[in-house]
């Protein structure tokens, strides 16, 4: 008790110099895997629905096991390093049940959360010991990162490749380190190609800082890395890789999310109908943006720091013009926030500390009860829904060969993607991806569930494939899309189990 009371009493100014250096980072580390842990047990579990790319991705690294290959034998519209990350879990889903391998591949993407507060903290930490706890603290509770940090999502890899990167290109970093950075931003290239964004950024800063030569390795090292593990996949996929990876990437519709529902996302608010709320919701982001450039222009005074601040415009250029905007895309821009958060908040308490001495006592309360309300937000939120009672699915399910999915992550809970595949049987890794692989360029602008209803090609791709199997899950029925008339051939079956949001369609014997 007297370490801690001394902590806080000292907390204004800095970290006393007696708190053993570990502790901070535990507290980080403790703080973010909670932040991301407890929700999912509040909602949908481990082994539930947690959204429907991570079920993508699990899929995609289990069916490459299984000898199919990405971009020759199914849609995956990312580069490939998702199916090498998740194979040792889909490894263990093959023989544990595929629930439970996605089970402990997501607590190793929150325990990648955690990692990346803990870089957070040290990254800030060359600042002031207060700045890297600020900024470690922030990134464990900040909504958008816990929320894609929850699960397998390809934004926790970005996230931990950039902030590996800046903890190696500290100062004094010799050629090794910047090698090394290099090469695991190279891999984050690998995994999604927004990372090229950030990995230009630092080549230019150091060009600026370290010379041509410096920069050239840097470069040269991310190229290699992430040409490791792509061009295996180019050469035995060909024109098709690329055609998934950028030409479909780049030919995305605008799915209809405003700028302010943008920003709403990445601040974590809520947007709720109605005109009042609105433009409530339309000044609580105005005033948020001005606080994020107000700590921007105060991180921007130390030159230090000031590629964190050019790191949170591109990243906020970014998710604000890009064509098309889901909710976990809001992670992108968190590392880069809560670096110049933790500076911003450094150097302003710095300044009251000299002018306003009165509010000194004041800085440990604010900050922790500024804690609390941002962990309560993320905590208290449930995440994720239970698919029916196992037992009961197994039963249903026992007698059907081949099960067909509108969402490879209720196969998944369901525990038979493993078994479909095993069998042979058609296993549509992305179902509602088909639809920016098959009209290109043709997928009409607007909210996509409504652009996909109209979307021909695509109702009797996925009709073809749901038909075609002894069984149907639908876990994305009242989201993806899928025509009326769709579903009425699938009612027209034994409706054998159902809740709410997941239904489960056997044909009658």
């Amino acid at each position: 008790m007297p370490l801690v009371r001394s902590y806080v009493r000292h907390l204004g100014p800095g970290l006393p110099s007696r708190l053993p250096a570990y502790v901070p980072a535990m507290v980080v580390a403790v703080v973010a895997l909670v932040a991301r842990l407890a929700p999912v047990l509040r909602g949908g579990g481990l082994t539930g629905v947690l959204a429907y790319d991570d079920g993508v991705y699990y899929s995609a690294s289990d069916a490459l096991l299984s000898g199919r290959l990405p971009y020759r034998d199914y849609v995956l519209l990312h580069p490939p390093g998702i199916t090498l990350v998740l194979a040792p879990f889909a490894a263990l889903g093959r023989i544990a049940g595929d629930s439970e391998g996605m089970a402990s591949a997501r607590v190793a993407f929150m325990l990648v959360g955690a990692l990346s507060a803990v870089l957070v903290w040290r990254i800030a930490g060359r600042v002031s010991p207060r700045a890297g706890l600020v900024a470690g603290l922030f990134y464990a509770v900040w909504q958008p990162a816990a929320y894609a940090e929850r699960t397998t999502l390809l934004e926790p890899l970005v996230n931990l490749g950039l902030l590996g990167a800046l903890a190696l290109l500290g100062p004094g970093a010799g050629r090794r380190r910047i090698v090394a950075a290099g090469v695991v931003l190279g891999l984050a290239v690998a995994v999604k190609a927004w990372a090229v964004l950030p990995f230009l950024v630092l080549a230019l800063w150091l060009l600026r800082r370290s010379g041509w030569r410096n920069t050239l390795s840097y470069v040269g090292a991310g190229a290699a890395a992430a040409a490791v593990v792509c061009l295996p996949f180019l050469v035995l996929a060909g024109p098709r890789m690329l055609r998934m990876v950028v030409l479909d990437q780049l030919g995305r519709p605008n799915n209809a999310v405003t700028t302010v529902d943008r920003l709403a996302s990445i601040e974590a608010l809520q947007i709720s109908p109605g005109p009042v709320s609105a433009r409530l919701a339309a000044m609580a982001v105005l005033l948020a943006v001005a606080a994020a450039v107000a700590v921007a222009l105060l991180a921007w005074r130390r030159p230090v720091t000031r590629v964190w601040a050019v790191l949170l415009a591109v990243g906020m250029l970014l998710l604000l013009t890009s064509p098309s905007y889901f909710g976990h895309y809001g992670t992108f821009a968190a590392p880069a926030l809560a670096l110049v958060v933790g500076v911003g908040a450094d150097a302003a308490l710095s300044w009251l500390a000299v002018r306003a001495a009165v509010v000194r006592p004041l800085v440990p309360a604010v900050g922790l009860v500024a804690l609390a309300v941002l962990g309560a937000h993320v905590v208290t939120q449930p995440e994720g829904r239970r698919p029916p009672p196992e037992s009961s699915m197994a039963d249903q399910l026992a007698g059907a060969r081949c099960i067909a999915a509108d969402s490879a992550a209720a196969l998944v809970a369901a525990d038979v993607l493993t078994r479909d595949l095993q069998h042979g049987c058609p296993v549509v890794v992305d179902v509602t991806g088909l639809t920016y692989d098959q009209d290109r360029g043709d997928l009409t602008s607007g909210p996509t569930p409504a652009a996909r209803r109209r979307d021909g090609e695509w109702q009797r791709s996925v009709d073809r494939y749901l038909a075609g199997a002894n069984a149907v899950l639908l876990d994305q029925w009242r989201s993806d899309g899928l025509d009326p008339l769709v579903l009425t051939r699938l009612e027209q079956r034994d409706l054998e189990l159902g809740m709410p949001s997941y239904r489960v369609f056997v044909a009658a014997s």
